[in-house]
Protein backbone atom coordinates (compact mmCIF):
# COMPACT_ATOMS: atom_id res chain seq x y z
CA UNK A 1 0.00 0.00 0.00
CA UNK A 2 2.22 2.86 -1.24
CA UNK A 3 1.76 6.32 -0.98
CA UNK A 4 1.73 8.41 -4.40
CA UNK A 5 4.91 10.94 -4.77
CA UNK A 6 4.67 14.10 -3.56
CA UNK A 7 3.49 15.77 -6.83
CA UNK A 8 0.54 13.39 -6.41
CA UNK A 9 -0.08 14.42 -2.59
CA UNK A 10 -3.71 15.57 -1.48
CA UNK A 11 -4.36 18.82 -2.10
CA UNK A 12 -5.18 21.24 1.43
CA UNK A 13 -9.62 20.93 1.10
CA UNK A 14 -9.31 17.05 0.20
CA UNK A 15 -7.49 16.15 3.38
CA UNK A 16 -9.60 18.38 5.19
CA UNK A 17 -12.16 16.81 3.86
CA UNK A 18 -10.87 13.75 4.74
CA UNK A 19 -10.58 14.24 8.42
CA UNK A 20 -13.34 15.70 8.78
CA UNK A 21 -15.56 12.52 7.05
CA UNK A 22 -13.51 10.34 9.42
CA UNK A 23 -14.53 13.12 12.59
CA UNK A 24 -17.92 12.39 11.10
CA UNK A 25 -17.64 8.68 11.18
CA UNK A 26 -16.16 8.89 14.92
CA UNK A 27 -19.03 10.95 16.12
CA UNK A 28 -22.16 9.20 14.82
CA UNK A 29 -20.30 5.50 16.03
CA UNK A 30 -20.61 7.19 19.32
CA UNK A 31 -24.67 8.09 18.93
CA UNK A 32 -24.97 4.46 17.61
CA UNK A 33 -23.25 3.02 20.56
CA UNK A 34 -25.43 4.70 22.83
CA UNK A 35 -28.38 4.82 21.27
CA UNK A 36 -28.23 0.55 20.63
CA UNK A 37 -27.54 0.19 24.21
CA UNK A 38 -31.10 2.31 24.97
CA UNK A 39 -32.93 0.44 22.51
CA UNK A 40 -31.37 -3.45 23.59
CA UNK A 41 -31.39 -2.32 27.02
CA UNK A 42 -34.36 -0.46 28.26
CA UNK A 43 -36.79 -1.19 25.03
CA UNK A 44 -36.06 -5.10 24.76
CA UNK A 45 -38.18 -6.71 27.18
CA UNK A 46 -36.19 -10.55 26.75
CA UNK A 47 -32.66 -8.69 27.13
CA UNK A 48 -34.49 -6.08 30.37
CA UNK A 49 -35.39 -10.14 31.79
CA UNK A 50 -31.52 -11.19 31.61
CA UNK A 51 -30.68 -8.28 33.52
CA UNK A 52 -33.34 -8.12 35.75
CA UNK A 53 -32.28 -11.48 36.66
CA UNK A 54 -28.41 -10.55 37.20
CA UNK A 55 -29.63 -7.55 39.39
CA UNK A 56 -31.66 -10.39 41.82
CA UNK A 57 -28.89 -12.44 41.90
CA UNK A 58 -26.34 -10.10 43.49
CA UNK A 59 -25.47 -10.09 47.25
CA UNK A 60 -25.64 -6.64 48.03
CA UNK A 61 -28.70 -5.82 46.05
CA UNK A 62 -30.52 -9.01 47.29
CA UNK A 63 -29.34 -7.51 51.02
CA UNK A 64 -31.26 -3.75 49.81
CA UNK A 65 -34.53 -5.40 48.25
CA UNK A 66 -34.97 -8.22 51.44
CA UNK A 67 -34.30 -4.79 53.65
CA UNK A 68 -37.03 -3.25 51.85
CA UNK A 69 -39.36 -6.37 52.26
CA UNK A 70 -39.23 -6.32 55.63
CA UNK A 71 -39.82 -2.90 56.11
CA UNK A 72 -42.99 -3.14 54.26
CA UNK A 73 -44.14 -5.62 56.94
CA UNK A 74 -43.68 -4.78 59.45
CA UNK A 75 -45.25 -1.26 58.41
CA UNK A 76 -48.30 -2.99 57.11
CA UNK A 77 -48.53 -5.96 60.34
CA UNK A 78 -48.52 -5.00 64.22
CA UNK A 79 -46.31 -8.19 64.55
CA UNK A 80 -46.54 -7.85 68.21
CA UNK A 81 -50.21 -8.16 68.18
CA UNK A 82 -50.60 -10.41 66.05
CA UNK A 83 -48.17 -12.69 67.89
CA UNK A 84 -49.64 -11.97 71.41
CA UNK A 85 -53.34 -13.23 69.75
CA UNK A 86 -51.43 -16.40 68.67
CA UNK A 87 -49.88 -17.11 72.24
CA UNK A 88 -51.40 -18.48 75.35
CA UNK A 89 -52.46 -16.74 77.87
CA UNK A 90 -49.22 -16.95 80.15
CA UNK A 91 -47.27 -16.37 77.83
CA UNK A 92 -48.62 -13.52 75.57
CA UNK A 93 -46.34 -10.88 77.74
CA UNK A 94 -43.71 -12.67 75.96
CA UNK A 95 -45.10 -10.73 72.39
CA UNK A 96 -43.12 -7.80 72.90
CA UNK A 97 -39.80 -9.80 73.19
CA UNK A 98 -40.48 -11.89 70.77
CA UNK A 99 -41.30 -9.38 68.32
CA UNK A 100 -37.71 -8.06 68.82
CA UNK A 101 -36.01 -11.20 68.46
CA UNK A 102 -37.95 -11.78 64.88
CA UNK A 103 -37.23 -8.74 63.60
CA UNK A 104 -33.48 -9.53 64.16
CA UNK A 105 -33.94 -12.61 62.10
CA UNK A 106 -36.00 -10.87 59.39
CA UNK A 107 -33.50 -9.56 57.60
CA UNK A 108 -31.86 -12.79 57.22
CA UNK A 109 -35.04 -14.69 56.16
CA UNK A 110 -35.39 -12.28 53.41
CA UNK A 111 -32.29 -12.53 52.26
CA UNK A 112 -32.50 -16.45 52.18
CA UNK A 113 -35.91 -16.49 50.20
CA UNK A 114 -34.33 -13.63 48.12
CA UNK A 115 -31.66 -17.11 46.67
CA UNK A 116 -34.34 -19.19 46.01
CA UNK A 117 -34.96 -19.56 42.06
CA UNK A 118 -39.13 -19.19 42.63
CA UNK A 119 -38.34 -15.60 44.32
CA UNK A 120 -35.86 -14.71 41.92
CA UNK A 121 -38.25 -15.63 39.28
CA UNK A 122 -41.06 -13.60 40.63
CA UNK A 123 -38.56 -10.47 40.80
CA UNK A 124 -37.85 -10.88 37.37
CA UNK A 125 -41.61 -10.81 36.06
CA UNK A 126 -42.39 -7.60 38.66
CA UNK A 127 -38.94 -5.66 37.05
CA UNK A 128 -40.47 -6.73 33.55
CA UNK A 129 -43.87 -5.21 34.32
CA UNK A 130 -42.62 -2.10 35.45
CA UNK A 131 -40.04 -1.97 32.07
CA UNK A 132 -43.22 -2.60 30.02
CA UNK A 133 -44.66 0.47 31.21
CA UNK A 134 -42.01 2.19 31.10
CA UNK A 135 -41.34 1.64 27.89
CA UNK A 136 -45.33 2.48 27.01
CA UNK A 137 -44.68 5.66 28.82
CA UNK A 138 -41.35 7.01 26.64
CA UNK A 139 -43.03 5.76 23.56
CA UNK A 140 -46.21 8.54 24.09
CA UNK A 141 -48.76 6.16 26.29
CA UNK A 142 -48.79 7.86 29.74
CA UNK A 143 -52.23 6.15 30.64
CA UNK A 144 -50.39 3.02 32.09
CA UNK A 145 -49.40 5.35 34.98
CA UNK A 146 -52.63 7.23 35.78
CA UNK A 147 -52.79 4.54 38.73
CA UNK A 148 -49.87 6.11 40.64
CA UNK A 149 -49.55 9.49 40.63
CA UNK A 150 -47.66 9.79 36.50
CA UNK A 151 -45.16 7.55 37.80
CA UNK A 152 -43.50 4.09 37.37
CA UNK A 153 -43.26 2.02 40.12
CA UNK A 154 -41.53 -1.44 40.95
CA UNK A 155 -44.33 -2.79 43.21
CA UNK A 156 -42.30 -5.74 45.56
CA UNK A 157 -45.93 -6.16 47.77
CA UNK A 158 -46.29 -10.12 46.12
CA UNK A 159 -42.66 -10.71 47.19
CA UNK A 160 -43.72 -9.04 50.42
CA UNK A 161 -46.66 -11.74 50.83
CA UNK A 162 -43.79 -14.67 50.29
CA UNK A 163 -42.13 -13.65 52.87
CA UNK A 164 -44.72 -12.88 55.31
CA UNK A 165 -46.09 -16.49 54.95
CA UNK A 166 -43.32 -17.32 57.21
CA UNK A 167 -45.31 -15.78 59.68
CA UNK A 168 -47.75 -18.50 59.91
CA UNK A 169 -49.38 -16.89 63.09
CA UNK A 170 -50.75 -13.32 60.82
CA UNK A 171 -53.97 -14.36 59.70
CA UNK A 172 -55.78 -12.24 56.71
CA UNK A 173 -51.89 -11.61 55.40
CA UNK A 174 -53.40 -10.56 52.09
CA UNK A 175 -55.87 -7.54 53.62
CA UNK A 176 -53.15 -6.28 55.72
CA UNK A 177 -51.01 -5.65 53.04
CA UNK A 178 -52.88 -4.87 50.08
CA UNK A 179 -51.51 -4.38 46.14
CA UNK A 180 -49.23 -1.37 46.03
CA UNK A 181 -48.15 -1.50 49.84
CA UNK A 182 -44.24 -2.06 48.36
CA UNK A 183 -43.36 0.14 45.54
CA UNK A 184 -40.20 1.84 44.32
CA UNK A 185 -40.62 4.29 41.98
CA UNK A 186 -38.94 3.46 38.90
CA UNK A 187 -39.82 6.84 36.79
CA UNK A 188 -40.60 9.89 37.92
CA UNK A 189 -43.30 12.19 36.26
CA UNK A 190 -40.91 14.81 36.32
CA UNK A 191 -38.86 15.49 33.27
CA UNK A 192 -41.38 12.77 31.43
CA UNK A 193 -41.67 15.06 28.27
CA UNK A 194 -37.79 15.23 27.84
CA UNK A 195 -37.68 11.45 28.16
CA UNK A 196 -39.81 10.31 25.70
CA UNK A 197 -37.94 12.67 22.97
CA UNK A 198 -34.88 11.60 23.75
CA UNK A 199 -36.11 7.56 23.60
CA UNK A 200 -37.87 8.28 20.79
CA UNK A 201 -35.25 9.86 18.53
CA UNK A 202 -32.82 7.45 19.75
CA UNK A 203 -34.82 4.25 18.90
CA UNK A 204 -34.92 5.96 15.35
CA UNK A 205 -31.26 6.41 15.06
CA UNK A 206 -30.25 2.82 16.33
CA UNK A 207 -31.10 1.49 13.21
CA UNK A 208 -29.70 3.12 10.51
CA UNK A 209 -26.35 5.12 12.39
CA UNK A 210 -24.37 3.14 12.38
CA UNK A 211 -24.23 2.73 8.21
CA UNK A 212 -23.59 6.73 8.09
CA UNK A 213 -21.01 6.21 10.50
CA UNK A 214 -19.44 3.05 7.69
CA UNK A 215 -20.20 5.48 4.91
CA UNK A 216 -18.59 8.33 6.26
CA UNK A 217 -15.35 6.25 6.72
CA UNK A 218 -15.53 4.67 3.38
CA UNK A 219 -15.87 8.17 2.11
CA UNK A 220 -13.07 9.07 4.06
CA UNK A 221 -10.60 6.50 2.90
CA UNK A 222 -11.58 6.64 -1.14
CA UNK A 223 -11.29 10.40 -0.88
CA UNK A 224 -7.56 9.79 0.86
CA UNK A 225 -6.04 8.41 -2.64
CA UNK A 226 -2.08 8.29 -1.47
CA UNK A 227 -2.85 8.48 2.00
CA UNK A 228 -5.11 5.41 2.56
CA UNK A 229 -2.54 3.99 5.08
CA UNK A 230 -2.42 6.86 7.34
CA UNK A 231 -6.19 7.22 7.06
CA UNK A 232 -6.87 3.84 8.03
CA UNK A 233 -4.38 4.40 10.87
CA UNK A 234 -6.24 7.72 11.90
CA UNK A 235 -9.58 5.31 11.41
CA UNK A 236 -8.08 3.04 14.10
CA UNK A 237 -7.08 5.72 16.67
CA UNK A 238 -10.21 7.25 16.50
CA UNK A 239 -12.09 3.70 17.69
CA UNK A 240 -9.98 3.88 20.01
CA UNK A 241 -10.99 6.81 21.14
CA UNK A 242 -14.35 6.09 21.02
CA UNK A 243 -14.19 2.95 23.15
CA UNK A 244 -12.39 5.48 25.63
CA UNK A 245 -14.96 7.74 25.09
CA UNK A 246 -18.08 5.32 25.88
CA UNK A 247 -15.87 3.40 29.08
CA UNK A 248 -15.34 7.08 30.84
CA UNK A 249 -18.57 8.40 30.12
CA UNK A 250 -20.16 5.01 32.04
CA UNK A 251 -17.51 5.59 34.86
CA UNK A 252 -18.37 8.93 35.39
CA UNK A 253 -22.00 8.65 34.85
CA UNK A 254 -22.23 5.86 37.45
CA UNK A 255 -20.30 7.86 39.71
CA UNK A 256 -22.47 10.68 39.61
CA UNK A 257 -25.25 8.43 39.78
CA UNK A 258 -24.39 6.80 43.11
CA UNK A 259 -22.83 9.44 44.93
CA UNK A 260 -25.69 12.16 44.40
CA UNK A 261 -28.67 10.26 43.54
CA UNK A 262 -28.27 7.95 46.08
CA UNK A 263 -28.99 9.46 49.26
CA UNK A 264 -28.59 6.14 51.77
CA UNK A 265 -24.65 5.62 52.53
CA UNK A 266 -25.86 2.13 52.97
CA UNK A 267 -27.21 1.61 49.80
CA UNK A 268 -24.71 2.98 47.97
CA UNK A 269 -22.26 -0.19 46.98
CA UNK A 270 -25.56 -2.07 46.15
CA UNK A 271 -26.18 1.04 43.52
CA UNK A 272 -22.77 0.61 42.08
CA UNK A 273 -23.50 -3.17 41.54
CA UNK A 274 -27.08 -2.35 40.15
CA UNK A 275 -25.01 0.13 37.63
CA UNK A 276 -22.48 -2.03 36.63
CA UNK A 277 -25.00 -4.54 35.98
CA UNK A 278 -27.18 -2.63 33.92
CA UNK A 279 -24.37 -1.07 31.88
CA UNK A 280 -22.36 -3.88 31.03
CA UNK A 281 -24.02 -4.29 27.87
CA UNK A 282 -22.13 -0.68 27.25
CA UNK A 283 -19.00 -1.56 28.66
CA UNK A 284 -18.84 -4.07 26.29
CA UNK A 285 -19.90 -2.03 23.34
CA UNK A 286 -16.47 0.28 24.59
CA UNK A 287 -14.50 -2.54 24.80
CA UNK A 288 -15.10 -3.87 21.67
CA UNK A 289 -14.65 -0.55 19.92
CA UNK A 290 -11.53 -0.30 21.66
CA UNK A 291 -10.40 -3.87 20.64
CA UNK A 292 -11.67 -3.22 17.05
CA UNK A 293 -9.51 0.42 16.64
CA UNK A 294 -6.69 -1.21 18.25
CA UNK A 295 -6.78 -4.21 15.39
CA UNK A 296 -7.30 -1.31 12.65
CA UNK A 297 -4.16 0.76 13.82
CA UNK A 298 -1.97 -2.30 13.99
CA UNK A 299 -3.01 -3.45 10.80
CA UNK A 300 -1.98 -0.17 9.29
CA UNK A 301 1.04 -0.28 11.03
CA UNK A 302 2.11 -3.68 9.66
CA UNK A 303 1.88 -3.02 6.04
CA UNK A 304 3.94 0.52 6.68
CA UNK A 305 7.32 1.25 5.74
CA UNK A 306 8.83 1.34 8.91
CA UNK A 307 11.88 -1.03 9.94
CA UNK A 308 10.02 -2.94 12.84
CA UNK A 309 6.98 -3.35 10.80
CA UNK A 310 9.31 -4.54 7.49
CA UNK A 311 11.07 -6.85 10.15
CA UNK A 312 7.94 -8.41 10.85
CA UNK A 313 6.60 -8.64 7.36
CA UNK A 314 9.77 -10.71 6.70
CA UNK A 315 9.48 -12.99 9.95
CA UNK A 316 5.98 -13.86 8.77
CA UNK A 317 6.48 -14.02 5.07
CA UNK A 318 7.28 -18.24 5.02
CA UNK A 319 4.11 -18.83 6.65
CA UNK A 320 1.84 -16.18 4.51
CA UNK A 321 3.67 -17.45 1.42
CA UNK A 322 1.78 -21.03 1.76
CA UNK A 323 -2.11 -19.91 1.58
CA UNK A 324 -3.09 -22.78 3.27
CA UNK A 325 -1.82 -22.27 6.17
CA UNK A 326 -2.00 -18.70 6.10
CA UNK A 327 -5.77 -18.93 5.96
CA UNK A 328 -5.80 -21.80 8.82
CA UNK A 329 -3.81 -19.16 10.82
CA UNK A 330 -5.97 -16.32 10.09
CA UNK A 331 -9.37 -18.42 10.97
CA UNK A 332 -7.87 -19.13 14.34
CA UNK A 333 -7.17 -15.86 15.07
CA UNK A 334 -10.08 -14.38 13.70
CA UNK A 335 -12.14 -17.51 16.01
CA UNK A 336 -10.25 -16.72 19.01
CA UNK A 337 -11.08 -12.79 18.51
CA UNK A 338 -14.88 -13.42 18.38
CA UNK A 339 -14.95 -15.48 21.13
CA UNK A 340 -12.75 -13.75 23.49
CA UNK A 341 -14.28 -10.04 22.05
CA UNK A 342 -17.76 -9.20 24.58
CA UNK A 343 -19.66 -8.81 21.02
CA UNK A 344 -23.43 -8.59 21.65
CA UNK A 345 -24.50 -8.07 17.39
CA UNK A 346 -23.87 -10.28 14.78
CA UNK A 347 -23.65 -7.41 12.02
CA UNK A 348 -20.12 -6.43 14.49
CA UNK A 349 -18.86 -10.15 14.04
CA UNK A 350 -19.92 -10.03 10.35
CA UNK A 351 -17.90 -6.63 9.79
CA UNK A 352 -14.70 -7.66 12.03
CA UNK A 353 -14.45 -10.63 10.09
CA UNK A 354 -14.78 -9.33 6.70
CA UNK A 355 -12.48 -6.43 7.24
CA UNK A 356 -9.94 -8.79 8.77
CA UNK A 357 -9.91 -10.77 5.28
CA UNK A 358 -9.48 -7.72 3.32
CA UNK A 359 -6.79 -6.25 5.63
CA UNK A 360 -4.96 -10.04 5.58
CA UNK A 361 -5.67 -10.44 1.94
CA UNK A 362 -3.56 -6.81 1.62
CA UNK A 363 -1.20 -7.72 4.04
CA UNK A 364 -0.41 -11.35 1.75
CA UNK A 365 0.15 -9.54 -1.39
CA UNK A 366 2.46 -7.09 0.11
CA UNK A 367 4.57 -9.51 1.60
CA UNK A 368 4.60 -11.65 -1.44
CA UNK A 369 5.63 -8.32 -3.38
CA UNK A 370 8.49 -7.58 -1.47
CA UNK A 371 9.56 -11.34 -1.75
CA UNK A 372 9.32 -11.48 -5.48
CA UNK A 373 6.59 -13.51 -6.19
CA UNK A 374 3.09 -13.13 -5.95
CA UNK A 375 0.87 -16.08 -3.71
CA UNK A 376 -1.11 -18.08 -6.21
CA UNK A 377 -4.51 -18.38 -4.86
CA UNK A 378 -4.48 -14.85 -4.40
CA UNK A 379 -4.48 -13.58 -8.11
CA UNK A 380 -7.46 -12.69 -8.50
CA UNK A 381 -7.57 -10.90 -5.30
CA UNK A 382 -8.72 -7.16 -4.49
CA UNK A 383 -7.07 -4.32 -5.78
CA UNK A 384 -4.07 -2.58 -2.94
CA UNK A 385 -5.85 0.04 -0.82
CA UNK A 386 -3.48 2.59 -2.86
CA UNK A 387 -3.27 2.19 -6.44
CA UNK A 388 0.03 2.71 -8.39
CA UNK A 389 0.11 6.48 -9.66
CA UNK A 390 -0.07 7.53 -13.20
CA UNK A 391 3.48 8.20 -14.71
CA UNK A 392 4.52 11.69 -14.71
Amino acid sequence: MSDVPASHSLSRGRIIGVRALLVLGVLLSVLSILSTYVKREALDTDRFKQTSRALIADPLIQEQVAARLVDAFYTKVDVSAELKDALPTNLKPLAGPLTGLSRGFADTAAQKLLTRSSAQDAFVELASLSQSQVVKILQGNTRVVSTTNGNVVLDLTPLVLKFGDRFGFVSNLADKIPQGSAQITIVNADGLDTAQTITRWLEQVANYIWILAVAAWVGAIWLARGRRRQEVRALGIGLIAVGILVLVLRFFAGKYFVENLVTSEAARPAASDAWQIITKALADAGWVTFAVGALVALGAWLIGHGQRATSVRSAVAPALSRTGVAWASYAVIIFLLIWILPIQMFRTSVGLVLLSAIGFVILRRQVAAEAGSAPVADTASAAPLDPPAPPG
